[in-house]
């Protein structure tokens, strides 16, 4: 009986050996691998996107100053990283704001010319009236007055309708990017402007 218990409790001793011995192996793992200057790598952690090698060896003082000269270029290689995709998000925010202000400039411009040309035109027939309703020469004063309401009215208008640009920006955007759009604008209206003179010619 005595034997049966010292067998069974030495095969339990030998079953827990060896498992502290796996448990202190796998702690001993260090992962080894060469980038493409040539430089040697080793680290705790598997690397991703490498081949790499399995060192089951207790740390070395060289080893372990390896280890953490290697973790600080990782942790720098993607700090470095993190602000690179950190400028790119940046300038495509940009781009894409720009684009959506070029575009809302752009439209609204064109409603206001095309508003704009009404104004003028109903401008020029209510003063024409001015002109039938009141005689320059015999009611002059009802005549001034007259147009001199009608010429308020449309710089009112035209002044309210300028505003409406405001509607495209915004407090967050950007001095450089509305000059950068309106420049734009200014060099698409000059090439529309020639095109249009050029065919009348």
């Amino acid at each position: 009986m005595r034997r049966i218990i010292t067998a069974a409790l030495l095969s339990a001793m030998l079953s827990l050996t060896a498992q502290a011995a796996a448990e202190k192996s796998s702690n001993n793992v260090v992962y080894r691998w060469v980038d493409e200057n040539g430089s040697v790598h080793y680290s705790p952690t598997k690397p991703w996107g490498v081949n790499f090698e399995s060192v089951n060896t207790n740390y070395s003082a060289h080893q372990r100053e390896m280890i953490e000269e290697s973790n600080k270029a990782k942790e720098t290689h993607d700090r470095l990283m993190n602000k690179e995709q950190q400028k790119n998000d940046e300038e495509k925010a940009y781009k894409e704001k720009q684009e959506r202000l070029q575009l809302c400039i752009d439209t609204t411009f064109d409603k206001m010319s095309y508003q704009k040309r009404r104004i003028e035109d109903d401008s020029v027939k209510q003063k024409l009236d001015c002109e039938y309703t009141f005689s320059r020469a015999k009611q002059k004063s009802k005549y001034d007055e007259c147009i001199l309401k009608i010429e308020s009215e449309r710089i009112e208008k035209v002044s309210q309708l300028e505003q409406s640009i405001n509607q495209c920006i915004d407090a967050d955007t950007p001095k450089k990017m509305i000059q950068e759009v309106m420049e734009k604008h200014r060099e698409h209206e000059e090439m529309r402007n020639a095109q249009a003179s050029g065919q009348q010619k």
